[in-house]
């Protein structure tokens, strides 16, 4: 079995259409569909059903997806171990990465000394980053096709957090009605584009939050100073102590991270090795603790 047969087939069950795979992975949109063909021919399995809207995971498809991506992880992982023996890497690779998947990152950064050193930037755009551009940029959602490497690296699944006192005498994971009576904390009127702000909105009912606040770190703060509710990455929310996870994950805001770096940068072996790492700190966050502690609920999973 070839492994770019499996990259075509992760490429095309993510994006839907052969074309914004061919894109994606650089490679023609002849070379996805033999590909394809060839993969499904060794196994004897259909992977996917197309039609006029695009390709559809089969039944068969979907099961073996998760599979696909455990591979996909361990060849990263292998990549970078490989980078570790041939050359102990000592260059600095700067990344910058939106509010949540940096606070998973710096999470990871302990996980090991052979790779290139990290500079970890929180924002959401290379270019707003004054000085030394970052060489990767982590980004929440597909990427705009272009030049360079692109690679899916996960997904951060959210709920809605608050103090113990929020669930007292009531049924947890809350009903929206019970969740949209709460007072909630927001980000900052300067981020209110953030898809997560308006689906909260809606929740809401818009009404205006009892608190606004730039970071999540200031967030989580609030919501254990029983301030308000709030919406969090499950893997921030279901560790803090203060905290009791109030709804089911929000399949919604389940969105893939992306990284991206430059076509000059693509073969860099110290850059190629960060974007393993970051693909190892979303793969530990995604297989992540239990399903949280005690008097979280039943029934509360992903």
């Amino acid at each position: 079995m070839d492994w770019n047969d499996l990259r075509a087939f992760l490429a095309v069950a993510q994006l839907g259409s052969l074309r914004r795979a061919a894109e994606t992975l650089a490679v023609t949109q002849p070379t996805i569909a033999r590909r394809l063909r060839t993969l499904e021919s060794d196994l004897g399995l259909p992977l996917f059903e197309r039609d006029r809207d695009g390709h559809r995971l089969t039944a068969a498809g979907a099961e073996l997806l998760p599979e696909a991506r455990a591979v996909e992880t361990a060849a990263l992982r292998f990549e970078r171990r490989s980078h570790g023996v041939v050359d102990r890497l000592a260059d600095t690779v700067r990344i910058a990465a939106g509010d949540w998947s940096a606070l998973l990152l710096a999470r990871g950064l302990g996980a090991g000394d052979d790779g290139p050193r990290i500079e970890l930037l929180v924002t959401g755009e290379a270019s707003a980053v004054t000085g030394r551009a970052p060489e990767i940029l982590v980004r929440h959602g597909l990427p705009p096709a272009g030049d360079g490497l692109t690679r899916r690296v996960g997904s951060i699944d959210c709920a809605i957090y608050g103090a113990p006192g929020f669930a007292s005498d009531r049924a947890v994971p809350l009903e929206p009605a019970d969740l949209a009576s709460l007072p909630w904390l927001g980000f900052v009127e300067e981020q209110q584009h953030y898809v997560t702000m308006g689906w909260l909105r809606a929740l809401m009912r818009e009404r205006p939050p009892a608190a606004r606040l730039m970071r999540t770190d200031l967030m989580v703060a609030a919501a254990v100073g029983g301030v308000g509710v709030a919406l969090l990455p499950r893997f921030l929310g279901d560790a803090q102590p203060g905290l009791v996870r109030l709804s089911v994950p929000i399949e919604a805001l389940r969105a893939d991270y992306w990284v991206i770096t430059g076509p000059e940068l693509s073969r860099n072996a110290s850059v190629r090795a960060a974007m393993a790492w970051i693909a190892d700190c979303f793969r530990r966050a995604e297989l992540g603790p239990g399903e949280g502690r005690a008097g979280r609920g039943s029934g509360v999973s992903c």
